[in-house]
């Protein structure tokens, strides 16, 4: 079961969203002290947060910054404040997405399925990583690990290696790697995509993975788990 955490100060509006929530088979954790949110939502380690912006003591804003340089954890802004430059502001500091006030159940529930599906991927509340022997991607707090060591990734790098990992042995296209970062490769320089691999290459190396992400060049990538093979001759 997927775990929402829920700030909003409205009473009846909270109860209307958790009520919808429940319905879907989502678990609903209702953040109540507004002087302690950013602690409070790192304890409960959500899936998703649902944000409310005027909240007493802290502007959500300040706490949609603070959150995003701690953890990755998707966040939807949902806000009665409705101005072109309130929603930048909150992509800016790290939303993922902005819903205004009023909205209706469904519409919400669709923003939330879909984050779930861009930052997650298609799972289960059972999924929360891919894993080959000591090698695992932790699909929740965005790191990759093997034998005990542990490298943090970016958003994009860890969407690139998921995707990678999720079909091993596959080559995997460059146009649909972009794809899974942008939703408008046109506007995306081709070189940006090499940089992110480089980067994660990088940071398997630091855990002691060396050429598991292979380039077939003209078409895109291949991940090889190379030591679950070996493990198992």
């Amino acid at each position: 079961m997927l775990k929402i955490a829920l700030v909003e100060d409205d009473l009846e509006l909270r109860m209307i969203i958790s009520t919808m929530l429940k319905r879907y088979q989502y678990e609903v954790i209702v953040i109540n002290d507004f002087s302690n949110v950013v602690v409070d939502l790192l304890n409960v380690n959500p899936d998703v947060v649902l944000l409310d912006i005027n909240l007493p003591y802290v502007d959500g804003f300040h706490i949609c910054k603070s959150l995003r340089s701690k953890s990755h954890v998707p966040i939807i802004i949902i806000s009665a404040r409705n101005s072109d430059s309130d929603q930048i502001l909150g992509v800016e500091l790290g939303a993922d997405d902005y819903v205004i006030k009023p909205f209706s159940v469904e519409v919400l529930h669709s923003k939330i399925k879909a984050c779930i599906r861009r930052v997650y991927g298609e799972f289960t509340s059972e999924k929360k990583g891919s894993a080959f022997a000591n090698f695992k991607i932790d699909y929740q707090t965005f790191t990759v690990s093997y034998s005990e060591k542990e490298q943090e990734l970016t958003k994009n790098e860890y969407k690139i290696l998921k995707c990678l990992a999720e079909r091993p042995n596959q080559i995997v296209s460059r146009e649909e790697l972009l794809n899974e970062l942008w939703d408008d490769v046109s506007f995306v320089d081709n070189n940006t995509l090499n940089v992110n691999i480089s980067r994660i290459k990088g940071k398997l190396a630091e855990i002691g993975i060396t050429e598991a992400i292979q380039t077939k060049r003209g078409y895109g990538y291949k991940f090889v788990p190379y030591w679950m093979e070996n493990r198992n001759e």
